[in-house]
């Protein structure tokens, strides 16, 4: 039956013209099939033909033999939002995004929306033009700050979450996909359980979905440490148990987004997590995953000394390590970084601080060093190496790079990018058929010391490293969990394989030459092997090189439904 489906278009594409032909190509239509043979043929921003087109003319043709063609990567985590919707025209070109063979990206990432309410956030994307399609939500943390504004450390009243539902409500109706949130951050950290499933049942007569940083992947969450804590400690897999239970009460496709162990002490955790998410689909829930594929946390560079080290002794450290109070200009310096160790309440409580955030962050053995002004010959050395070196503890030498190294624009005097997770939990989580890719990158234009390789890498990392050297899991199961998956959670009809009606969004890989080229200390480095990138018919990148075109549209929700469905 396939043979002759083919000889009907073959037969069908005599004559026939096309903008643009891909020829002869193994497509991995993102459904998670085995790859085939076929041409694609696209007119004006359309799949409209797939299967054997040798007797139709095109504008262009791209020769595929030898190469991949498959769906253009959707990004269900992507800090991208305010570059797109600046007046920087670089930014809006999206180089290290498009480079990697992204075209669609979701915001709204921790509960955060660059401007509110989204009619002005759709405008600013449009405005100007993208370089990548836009999926926009509803941030969580913004509808509550619009609410309750600075009084926001403590739960909402029932007349506070119904104006929230209003807000929800009027974000859905304006084209929204669904609710971003993100519970371990200010000010959502400060919402129950309860609020955001009365959020979530806005999103549910939309047909919408829920995505969020979790409320805790670790022992504590990020905003504690042990001198802040009262009391309790978590397990690692409360933020998971959350998001299942904002499914199960509310119906809608839920996911935690990327998800890790994070530190030595959750090591592991990924298999609880696989078994409450397992017992939690058996039962109907639609929970998914999101995942970016390395062990190494975190946007940027970071220390490890806690802020409230450099403050005065005694000043009140409740807030946690997230609070306004560490901004206050003038309060913090190296000077009382001294006089807590000195003192005999204060001392013992921030060096086990710093051992816990250490440990958090996966040992002294996995801190690197990426940025060290006062002697550069330590960048890329880890924490263990140099104390051990000058015969310190870890803590030890962590004072000393603050005390002889630091100023007030680095206090730590070093800055590091730790690798607090472990092969086990990022394969684990990987494996599942419910598991998506995203970045939790943006858009960098001049990238930092000890940024994230994931900014240029993400995609190229998975396939190269997990499917091409590790052979983890297969070809067809990496780009489904990029294109077709994502999709499916979202809502998309018309993106996310290599289907006639499907929009052309789509990416020629050289899997020959593809290589993942961006490391812990050379980040901004481009992959190999990404020879065409699509977006909406039109090429932002062209024989391996960005054209700077802008084709990206914003997929507000009512549109899209509009155009497939009958």
């Amino acid at each position: 039956m396939a043979l002759l489906a083919f000889v009907a278009i073959a037969e069908a594409a005599a004559g026939q013209t096309f903008d643009l032909i891909l020829r002869n190509g193994q497509v991995v239509d993102g459904s998670g099939s085995p790859a085939f043979r076929a041409d694609v043929g696209i007119r004006g921003d359309t799949i409209v033909a797939v299967g054997r087109l040798e007797g139709a003319s095109a504008r262009r043709v791209i020769d595929a033999a030898g190469r991949l063609v498959v769906p253009g990567f959707i990004d269900m985590h992507s800090h991208a939002d305010r570059a797109l919707a600046s007046d920087d025209r670089r930014a809006r070109e999206a180089y290290n995004l498009v480079a990697q063979g992204i075209t669609t990206v979701v915001f709204g990432p921790d509960g955060r929306n660059p401007i509110w309410p989204i009619a002005d956030e759709i405008a600013a994307y449009r405005s100007g033009g993208t370089a990548l399609n836009v999926v926009p939500m509803v941030g969580h943390g913004t509808v509550r700050g619009d609410v309750m504004g600075d009084d926001y450390e403590r739960p909402a009243t029932l007349e506070e979450i119904a104006r929230m539902q209003l807000l929800v409500r009027e974000g859905m109706e304006g084209g929204a996909w669904g609710l971003g949130a993100g519970p371990e951050y200010r000010p959502g950290r400060f919402s129950t359980t309860d609020e955001l499933v009365a959020l979530a049942e806005v999103v549910a007569e939309f047909d919408g979905f829920y995505y969020a940083h979790q409320r805790s992947q670790s022992p504590l969450p990020r905003w504690q440490t042990p001198s802040i804590v009262e009391g309790w400690r978590l397990t690692g897999t409360e933020g998971m148990r959350e998001t299942i239970e904002i499914g199960r009460a509310t119906g809608i496709r839920v996911v935690g987004s990327h998800i890790k162990a994070k530190g030595p002490s959750t090591w592991g955790h990924s298999s609880v997590d696989v078994l409450m998410i397992e017992r939690a689909r058996a039962d109907g829930v639609q929970v998914y995953l999101d995942q970016y594929p390395y062990e190494t946390f975190g946007g940027g560079a970071t220390g490890v000394i806690p802020p409230w080290a450099f403050a005065p002794p005694g000043t009140d450290r409740s807030g946690g390590n997230d609070a306004p109070l560490w901004r206050t200009p003038g309060l913090l310096s190296l000077d009382n970084l001294r006089l807590n160790l000195d003192n005999d309440e204060y001392g013992p409580l921030l060096v086990g601080d710093i051992e816990f955030m250490l440990d958090l962050q996966g040992g002294a053995d996995r801190h690197i060093i990426v940025l060290a002004p006062h002697d550069t010959s330590l960048v890329g050395a880890t924490l263990s190496e140099v104390a051990a070196a000058n015969g310190r503890t870890a803590v030890e030498q962590l004072v000393d790079f603050a005390q002889a190294a630091g100023d007030e624009s680095l206090r730590s005097g070093v800055l590091f990018r730790p690798v607090a997770g472990h092969t086990f939990d990022v394969e684990n989580y990987m494996r599942q058929e419910y598991t998506a890719t995203g970045t939790d990158g943006g858009v960098t234009l001049e990238p930092r010391p000890g940024q994230h390789p994931r900014y240029f890498g993400t995609y190229s990392r998975k396939l190269a490293h997990y499917v091409k050297a590790r052979g983890l899991i297969s070809l067809p199961f990496a780009i489904r969990s990029s294109t077709g998956l994502p999709a499916q959670i979202i809502g998309l009809s018309d993106r996310g394989y290599v289907r006639v009606g499907q929009k052309a969004d789509l990416v020629v890989l050289d899997y020959g030459r593809l290589e993942d080229r961006a490391t812990i200390l050379e980040p901004a480095r481009s992959p190999a092997g990404f020879d065409y990138v699509m977006v909406n018919g039109t090429l932002t990148v062209d024989g391996g090189q960005p054209t700077g075109a802008l084709p990206g549209v914003v997929l507000a929700r009512d549109e899209v439904r509009s155009e497939v469905d009958p």
